[in-house]
């Protein structure tokens, strides 16, 4: 019984145990797939679109209705004036804002009135269509509409950075793949002089037991065994870091083996390359394939509207109100002493007769004292240097990507191509130092010192052969679009 429980184990681990193949169109489908980084992204840019919606659901109509009871057992100052202690109101009515500063207002409100047994529902029926506009501060919309444009271009700005964002990440992921290929290259290449390693050893301890070396001889190369183990342990180690950060972004992924897929390195250089001698010839900066200028475009026309709206601040205020109104009346007698209405008699009457009225009024605000005035050159500078400084700050960014990637690419390159000849050269070196160690014509530390040279050359190879793609994956990053090979989707 003490076994079966290890094998069920070791089936069950066999049968559940799930293998991610890690390749750059299996990590592509991570990121377009949805995950905790894509709807932080996609959350960080809701609210302008919140508050453009927001905005925009001011300019909808508006229905909205009310009504009031009033009750009291006051008495008359005067004999013969009745004091209704039974007042009955009701309102119903639309109302639109416009985004030209205009408010327009159609609505209907009844009174029905009863005092005593003498007067029982006496119905006044009043049609009302009002108009309140902006004279001076907000004449046409001057504040409203640009708050508007604003809104819907900062919808605008967002949805494109959004889109920025997403194409970030999938660099990001790109970068992190191709550093998890290159430490497997390393990894590749340390196992190899690992073994070598392993292999000069035991030639080390053979030599030493047929009295051609000593202990120190064995002592060294046994040592550079374990030199070599722990620069492979370091690398692993670093790989199993690089696999917790793919983790951290797609945490569906926690529990899964992964399994490095298939690549082609020569491929993968001949196509950097391409891109590179592409970017190169690109004498002017390739705006056509940025989001950057777009947004550089919107928040310049933000900036602009936003400085008129703060110039107003401390401005007057001027409203005009218009209304125009038809009322009907329903107070009928017969014999001058008991009176009754109803709303269908007021409303008769309002169809009937003209009883038509007009009001006008006008509101004045002056702002008064200093304080406004402070306040409006605040805003104004605020505003113009957060936006001029954010201008800046993508302007810049598109400029220098482009211009330091072309000198950047041209000394990668010419360094691969030094580092490549100096391992070639290591390379014919090491393999004429083994021949004469065989000989003993050198001593061991000579052969290990070249050994470990053209180690170091291998390793920084592929390290500036992952500095290459990471710098023309920066690239992509500002310019998405730009139509190459290696900007692959």
């Amino acid at each position: 019984m003490k076994y079966i429980t290890p094998l069920v184990f070791l089936l069950s681990g066999s049968v559940f145990a799930t293998e991610f193949v890690i390749t750059e169109e299996t990590l592509q489908a991570k990121v377009k797939a949805q995950n905790p980084t894509l709807s932080e992204i996609e959350s960080t840019f809701l609210a302008s679109k919140i508050n453009a919606e927001e905005m925009k659901d001011r300019f909808g109509y508006e229905f909205y209705t009310g009504a009031s009871h009033a009750n009291t057992k006051e008495k008359a100052l005067i004999s013969y004036q009745p004091v209704f202690s039974n007042v009955n109101q009701y309102q119903m009515g639309v109302k639109k804002y416009t985004k030209y500063g205009v408010v327009l207002d159609l609505n209907r409100s009844v009174d029905v009135r009863s005092a005593d047994d003498n007067y029982t529902d006496l119905t006044t029926t009043t049609d009302k269509f009002g108009i309140q506009m902006d004279l001076w501060k907000d004449f046409m919309g001057a504040i409203t509409k640009s708050n508007f444009e604003n809104l819907q271009d900062l919808k605008k700005k967002d949805e494109l950075q959004e889109e920025i964002s997403k194409n970030v990440l999938s660099v990001n992921v790109r970068k992190l793949y191709w550093s998890i290929v290159a430490n497997s290259q390393k990894i590749k290449i340390t196992q190899n002089l690992h073994e070598t390693a392993k292999k000069q050893a035991a030639d080390a301890r053979r030599r030493k037991a047929a009295s051609v070396s000593d202990r120190a001889e064995v002592a060294r190369f046994e040592s550079l065994v374990h030199q070599r183990k722990g620069s492979l342990l370091a690398l692993e180690y670093e790989r199993e870091v690089l696999f917790k950060n793919l983790r951290d972004l797609f945490p569906d992924l926690n529990g899964k083996e992964f399994k490095l897929g298939d690549y082609n390195i020569d491929k993968t250089i001949f196509e950097v390359l391409s891109c590179s001698a592409q970017i190169d010839g690109q004498k002017q900066v390739p705006f056509e394939h940025t989001k950057y200028d777009e947004i550089v475009g919107l928040l310049k026309s933000v900036q602009g509207r936003q400085l008129k709206v703060d110039e107003k601040y401390d401005d007057i205020d001027l409203k005009l109100d218009l209304a125009f109104q038809r009322v009907g009346v329903a107070s009928e007698t017969d014999d001058d002493s008991n009176y009754s209405g109803s709303y269908s008699d007021s409303v008769e009457d309002l169809r009937d007769n003209d009883r038509s009225g007009f009001s006008a009024g006008i509101s004045l605000t002056i702002p008064f004292g200093e304080n406004k005035k402070g306040t409006t050159a605040v805003k104004e500078a605020y505003t113009e240097k957060q936006f001029d400084a954010n201008i800046s700050n993508l302007e810049t960014n598109v400029l220098s990507t482009h211009k330091q990637v072309q000198k950047s690419i041209k000394l990668l390159n010419s360094l691969i191509k030094e580092q490549r000849s100096n391992s070639k050269q290591l390379a014919i070196r090491v393999k004429e130092m083994k021949k004469k160690y065989s000989q003993a014509r050198i001593p061991e530390y000579a052969l290990i010192q070249d050994e470990d040279s053209l180690l170091q050359s291998d390793l920084t190879i592929v390290d500036t052969q992952l500095m290459v793609v990471n710098t023309i994956l920066d690239y992509f990053a500002v310019f998405n679009t730009y139509p190459c090979n290696f900007n692959r989707k």
